[in-house]
């Protein structure tokens, strides 16, 4: 090495927190050296970044209770993105899951990954994802993301909103349920497709879906389609696609995303490649 660097790090432990009291660990960096050091944050906690690290700012809001995103996402986060990426991982509360702690840290992001099912927000924080929204910054949506802010036919809570033009408006699509559990859907590369980036170095060869197939037909105007799913008896359907939304920010949405599918390496290769893809269109400040 050209230059020695002296790094002192100090961990201090803090009592249990609850999540709405998150960070439960708080790092202490000293540092001495004539630079500064790029510091990945503490998955679940408030980052922690130091002022030379140049990657692009990924926030990752998870708020489900069916498919363990709150597992599989920080896991895939850790293994594929931490090198090129400060990710940021707001969850929500668990005694109250229309609340997400630190939601407000989506402004300083500058691309949003969101699994999220049916949670209503106060005004104030869902005011945050519309102004995240309006930003033109891109947004990414996995399985329950298309259906995030709105409950299904009846209103939110009192003191919380619904947005049910949240699917259509921010991924272009027409989420309405599911097939049943017990038909396994095929996946496969949509015809023409295969030269997008986001589909690069995937193999097209068709593979079974981890969980139900989406009815999200028809895409609304603006929307390229990537890969579609199909079960036997009835028509494909898109699993996933890029949106050009009316703002003129661009968003990725996939209907993939079960716990199952994160192992699978066409998922895993799927989703980062439309993180890179996105990251690449963010908006100049």
């Amino acid at each position: 090495m050209n230059r020695l660097m002296s790094l002192v790090v100090i961990l201090t432990w803090l009592p249990a927190w609850s999540r709405a009291e998150e960070p439960a660990l708080q790092l202490q960096l000293q540092l001495r050296s004539q630079h500064q050091l790029a510091a990945d944050q503490i998955v679940g906690g408030m980052p922690y970044r130091f002022t030379s690290d140049r990657r692009p700012r990924l926030a990752i809001l998870i708020g489900e209770s069916e498919y363990e995103t709150e597992t599989t996402l920080p896991a895939f986060a850790r293994q594929h993105l931490g090198r090129d990426y400060q990710v940021d991982i707001i969850h929500a509360d668990k005694e109250n899951g229309n609340h997400f702690p630190g939601l407000e840290r989506i402004a300083e992001a500058d691309l949003l990954l969101v699994s999220v099912r049916r949670r209503p927000l106060r005004p104030d924080q869902l005011q945050q994802v519309r102004d995240f929204v309006a930003s033109g910054k891109p947004v990414l949506g996995i399985r329950t993301a298309n259906h995030a802010f709105t409950l299904r036919n009846k209103p939110a809570p009192e003191g919380y909103e619904n947005w049910p033009e949240w699917d259509r408006e921010v991924f272009g699509g027409s989420y309405t349920n599911h097939y049943g559990n017990r038909l396994t859907a095929t996946i496969r590369t949509s015809l023409g497709a295969t030269s997008h980036p986001i589909l690069a170095r995937i193999q097209p060869t068709p593979f079974a879906a981890g969980g139900s197939l989406y009815r999200v037909a028809p895409l609304a105007a603006g929307a390229t389609k990537l890969m579609q799913g199909e079960v036997t008896g009835h028509p494909p359907e898109p699993v996933a696609w890029t949106f050009r939304r009316a703002d003129g920010g661009v968003s990725f949405y996939t209907s993939l995303g079960h716990r199952d599918e994160f192992d699978h390496p066409a998922f895993q290769k799927l989703l980062n490649n439309a993180i890179d893809w996105a990251a690449a269109q963010v908006p100049d400040a």
